[in-house]
């Protein structure tokens, strides 16, 4: 079974929807949307460990205008 993580993505002035589409982009992730509060997009990956995830999350960091990615694991009891 995948373990599956939200990543909670923040961005400097750099335009959400532009950003969303690149992320999307990032193997792994299965989902980009953006919002409104504290985070300007929010994702969903996917991936084999949680070594993966993370991995996934550091991807994301290098996208031009993200400043701030938490990879939070759910945990499925």
């Amino acid at each position: 079974m995948l373990e599956t993580a939200y990543l909670l993505i923040k961005l400097d002035r750099s335009t959400p929807a532009e950003v969303a589409r690149h992320v999307r982009r990032v193997p792994g992730v299965v989902e980009a949307a953006v919002t409104m509060g504290d985070v300007d997009v929010l994702a969903v990956a996917r991936g084999a460990t949680t070594k993966t995830l993370a991995d996934i999350g550091h991807l994301v960091e290098r996208i031009d205008g993200v400043t701030r990615v938490s990879v939070c694991v759910v945990v499925r009891p």
